[in-house]
């Protein structure tokens, strides 16, 4: 890796966890009983493209990678997606481009700057869900693995503001060590389906 590569990777090494395919699928899985058979995707923090390679064939997957070197190794992996390089805070979201939001959205208590999707200074999970959710359309479903601290959380600013958006349509915590395999972490969370 060149310096600027070594510094983009580490400045991603603590949210870059990454889904078990299983997780993925049944997410997807859960996307298809809702009625999304096909359209247009966002994926706000693709990493390696777990879900785009999950996708069903109806999806036209657009995704977010801050890493340039993770993000070519998704390109090259999955040419028929559009794979953007640069900061979800960056990436312009005009109101209903979507039919479909999907992923595991990096989590950290960390507040990025955007000051039309993220007015109320949510940590960087919150913000993702937030911003992908103001991207669907009427109707539009949406699937996210996140940090359990966005239903945990004292603090219902940012759930109040999902609620604005979206109806919550259910909600599965789970266990401990479900992404100790692919990730090496046990990190709780949840998956949030709207």
């Amino acid at each position: 890796l060149s310096p600027q590569e070594w510094d983009a990777a580490r400045r991603t090494t603590i949210n870059a966890h990454y889904t078990d395919p299983e997780i993925a699928t049944a997410m997807w899985d859960t996307l298809d009983a809702l009625g999304f058979t096909e359209g247009r995707v966002i994926e706000p923090g693709a990493g390696s493209g777990v879900f785009i390679g999950t996708a069903p064939r109806g999806a036209a997957m657009t995704g977010v990678e801050l890493d340039p070197l993770t993000a070519a190794i998704t390109r090259g992996l999955y040419p028929q997606a559009v794979i953007r390089t640069e900061s979800y805070a960056d990436t312009r979201v005009r109101t209903e481009s979507w039919d479909a939001a999907i992923g595991n959205v990096p989590f950290a208590d960390v507040t990025l700057l955007d000051p039309i999707h993220n007015t109320g200074r949510h940590t960087m999970h919150n913000h993702f869900i937030i911003k992908s959710l103001a991207g669907l359309h009427p109707g539009g479903v949406a699937a996210f693995i996140t940090s359990a601290h966005t239903l945990d959380s004292a603090s219902s600013a940012a759930r109040e503001d999902m609620h604005d958006l979206a109806d919550l349509l259910g909600a599965v915590r789970l266990p401990t060590g479900a992404h100790r395999r692919m990730a090496g972490t046990d990190s709780l969370t949840d998956v949030l389906i709207f």
